[in-house]
């Protein structure tokens, strides 16, 4: 995590971000690092019922809608005082954590639908695919619960395709959406450094599908960060974590965290 961080702040750096952006980022990186190496985080995250966690989720979907920024017909962010977050982002991973328990049955489903479909609406197709491929890596993992998580993987997958089909005015900004090619203008060892640490992104929880009867949660979380870096890279969508934005910063390092701190519990000691 140090590794990716640096790298994310100098690529941030090199491709125009002001000091306030920094600032943000690496504090995003500082507060999540302290949050995930608790040992009651992970914990706690598995205490909440899964229909609690995912309608809790479903409920902020909705409130982007409602009471979002919107920006050339996208409502993605909610503000909360001087931050600007992106819920979709900053939670997907925790939604797909949930699908993957074993308390997540028909009701669980039927709300995850639902914040798909509203975070569809709100004209984000970069996550929208992020849940696809999420979503395909669940059920991959999962095919003797197809009936629950067919209907959500449809969703997902509609809704991805609907994102990519509406077109996205939002205007390219230099240290966030463009800030592969930005840092490799300035620098192209910096540029590589910044492909490769992005294209690491999901290598943790593909490593944590190896050897684990419980390959779910871990392949469905690869799938949302492949897709997030992927959208990245195809669209007009940001780079995570590598570009500036501190929900995907928060999102990638809770998930990490959970994961991994879960992964221990788990392993029998001699």
């Amino acid at each position: 995590m140090l590794a990716t961080a640096a790298i994310s702040l100098l690529a941030i750096h090199l491709a125009g971000g002001g000091n306030a952006s920094l600032a943000i980022q690496a504090g995003a990186f500082v507060l999540a690092g302290l949050v995930a190496s608790r040992r009651r985080w992970a914990g706690l995250v598995a205490r909440i019922p899964a229909p609690w966690l995912i309608g809790a989720i479903a409920l902020l979907a909705a409130s982007v809608l409602l009471f979002g920024i919107e920006i050339e017909g996208a409502r993605r962010w909610l503000r909360l005082g001087p931050l600007v977050l992106q819920p979709a982002v900053l939670l997907g991973s925790f939604l797909l954590l949930a699908m993957a328990r074993a308390d997540a049955g028909p009701t669980s489903a039927l709300l995850a639908g639902l914040a798909l479909l509203l975070v569809g609406i709100g004209n984000d197709g970069g996550t929208s695919l992020a849940f696809a491929l999420g979503m395909t890596g669940l059920l991959a993992a999962r095919p003797a619960h197809s009936k629950r998580l067919l209907p959500v993987w449809l969703v997902a997958c509609g809704m991805a395709a609907w994102g990519w089909m509406r077109p996205d005015a939002l205007p390219a900004v230099a240290h966030v959406e463009e800030v592969l090619s930005r840092t490799a203008a300035v620098s192209p060892a910096a540029g590589v450094a910044a492909s490769i640490a992005l294209a690491l992104l999901p290598l943790p929880f593909l490593l944590a599908a190896r050897g684990n009867t419980e390959r779910g949660a871990p392949l469905a979380l690869a799938g949302f960060w492949t897709g997030l870096a992927l959208a990245g890279v195809l669209g007009n969508y940001p780079i995570p974590v590598i570009g500036y934005g501190a929900s995907f910063v928060i999102g990638w390092v809770l998930a990490l965290g959970t994961l991994s701190r879960a992964a221990r519990q788990a392993t029998p000691t001699n």
